[in-house]
């Protein structure tokens, strides 16, 4: 695809600048019963400690048998639910006993380069979110807010407007813009308030160790740097506090068009090379980078940068921590904390490394 709207070269500049958000968010008189799907992912487990500094009660769902690891800390605040998404009858059931007034519908399958079974995409992505979809247009909830993706945009030129066709490729970005297009449709025709955030490359706190950002800053922890692929790959970063702070946003605003697809992102491309550079300045690595020493994903060839304005224009959001300073936040987060630290390291297969490495 080539036809989104205009916007920088990738890893032209610097990097991405630090903006702050316009407006101030006007809560309601009353806090809310809030439904997570994927509460024990990245996401999700991030979301769910916004909900509750906000003052809302938090019910999360959790797939049979996953390691709730990222809720240390406030397993006691929420009412975990152990639940296949894919049985609807479950679903509904538990729906119907927690009658939540706001869902945020973040559980997925395949954004992940090890999860690549076809039916469990589809079934999760598609058909697990129908039926959700198909109870909001019931008026189960107050808000509907679900986690889309800029994949489902396909490979562009320049960043994505929300408008723009989309050529989704691979599994992963076909179920997520099924799933937002059934989403849409519903909403529009039954008149409820159903919101899709289509996310760039979020990054930040609890992130599998395993994902980019946080296996650089687990290596420079320990002065290094890990395999790295193609110098040129892009991406548009966006730090989970801020996509967290977006959720809250969708979910608050009800004077939204209803069946609404809004970007969330940097509106920025930043190279592979741009973020080596900045890791090894932050963190005083002196190794060189290894350039293409990791085979390539089907995914880095397509350029995905979401323009951002409609969601300024509805929401009154921007991101409020650019790219260094996210990344500042990030290596703080594991070296402040050795059980984290000690976590990310032994899942790359590294030593601790020392509280902290920067000039």
């Amino acid at each position: 695809m080539s036809g989104h709207g205009g916007g920088r070269a990738p890893g032209s500049g610097s990097g991405p600048a630090d903006v702050v958000s316009e407006a101030p968010l006007t809560r309601p008189p009353t806090p809310r019963r809030t439904f997570v799907t994927g509460a024990g992912g990245f996401l999700g487990a991030n979301l769910c400690r916004r909900l509750l500094r906000d003052g809302h009660s938090v019910h999360g769902v959790l797939r049979p048998g996953a390691d709730p690891w990222r809720l240390e800390g406030i397993r006691r605040d929420i009412t975990i639910h152990r639940l296949d998404l894919r049985d609807a009858g479950a679903v509904r059931t538990t729906v119907d006993t927690v009658r939540a007034d706001w869902l945020f519908h973040l559980a997925a399958h395949g954004a992940y380069s090890w999860q690549t079974d076809t039916g469990a995409i589809r079934a999760t992505n598609t058909g697990a979110t129908a039926a959700l979809v198909d109870l909001a247009a019931a008026d189960t909830f107050e808000a509907f807010v679900l986690a889309g993706s800029t994949a489902e945009y396909g490979p562009g030129e320049h960043p994505a407007e929300e408008q723009d066709p989309i050529a989704p490729r691979g599994a992963y970005a076909v179920s997520k813009a099924a799933a937002t297009r059934y989403a849409r449709t519903m909403a529009r025709h039954r008149g409820a308030h159903i919101v899709t955030l289509r996310l760039g490359t979020a990054y930040g706190f609890w992130e599998d160790p395993a994902r980019l950002v946080p296996t650089l800053a687990t290596f420079g922890l320990n002065g290094r740097l890990p395999p790295l692929a193609d110098p040129w790959t892009v991406r548009d970063f966006v730090f989970v506090d801020d996509v967290c702070e977006a959720f809250v946003r969708a979910a608050y605003t009800t004077t939204l068009e209803r069946g609404s697809v809004l970007n969330i992102g940097s509106g920025t491309p930043t190279s592979l090379a741009e973020l080596v550079d900045l890791a090894r300045e932050e963190l005083a690595i002196e190794e060189s980078p290894r350039w293409s020493t990791m085979d390539p994903r089907p995914w880095d060839a397509a350029l995905c940068v979401a323009d951002c304005t409609r969601s300024r224009d509805r929401l009154g959001w921007r991101p409020r921590r650019g790219l260094a300073e996210g990344f500042r936040a990030l290596v703080d987060w594991l070296a402040s904390d050795s059980e984290h630290r000690a976590r990310y390291a032994r899942a790359l297969g590294l030593a601790p490394g020392p509280r902290s490495r920067r000039r």
